[in-house]
């Protein structure tokens, strides 16, 4: 999921939690005394009038447009990425093919990662990003301090995956975060 998507994500779930809230909220204290003034029947005459105008029409078919795109986009956003499938390599003629699991190939890389003493989370998966398979690793760093160390082992780890696999379209992707708690154990996710 792409940063935007989750912003819209969070705002969606705050606005709608936020609404379900005040409305559970009105349908509790609605036929109760806690507040004075509550009307017991609600009405919007001019939302009745409106729905007579030549324009309500096109705005309500505007809106289904704008919830319909809205729907769609987000509903595109939360696809999740396609899982590669097995690399064929050619290995000696007497054995015939061989095939390498790229999922496993990524979470070896990350569980390598995972034990050095300046990583705190390593979690590999294998994708089809863009039509390109790709090793995907997400590595949580102990501190800024220690962020050249990692670099340097996530380059050495990602060059022994391309040498590995062989095959040049295969693609590596790295996403280091910084631990927020400096006593976190470190474990492979």
């Amino acid at each position: 999921m792409t940063r935007s998507a989750g912003t819209l994500d969070r705002l969606a779930a705050l606005l709608v939690g936020i609404a379900l809230i005040g409305l559970g909220a009105g349908a509790l204290i609605w036929n109760t005394t806690l507040v004075s003034g509550i009307p017991e029947l609600v009405t919007a005459p001019e939302l009745v009038d409106d729905t007579g105008t030549s324009w309500w029409p096109w705005a309500v078919a505007g809106a289904g447009i704008v919830l319909i795109v809205l729907g769609g986009r987000w509903l595109l956003a939360h696809t999740p990425a396609a899982k590669a499938k097995a690399l064929r390599v050619n290995g000696p003629e007497d054995l015939g093919a061989i095939t390498v699991d790229l999922g496993s190939l990524a979470t070896a890389a990350a569980r390598t990662l995972a034990d050095r003493p300046d990583v705190t989370a390593a979690k590999g998966k294998a994708v089809i990003d863009r039509g390109t398979r790709t090793l995907d690793l997400t590595i949580t760093a102990t501190s800024a301090e220690d962020l050249r160390g990692v670099i340097d082992a996530v380059d050495h780890t990602c060059a022994h995956l391309a040498s590995a696999t062989g095959d040049p379209s295969i693609a590596t992707r790295t996403t280091i975060h910084l631990s927020k708690d400096p006593h976190h154990d470190h474990h492979v996710v």
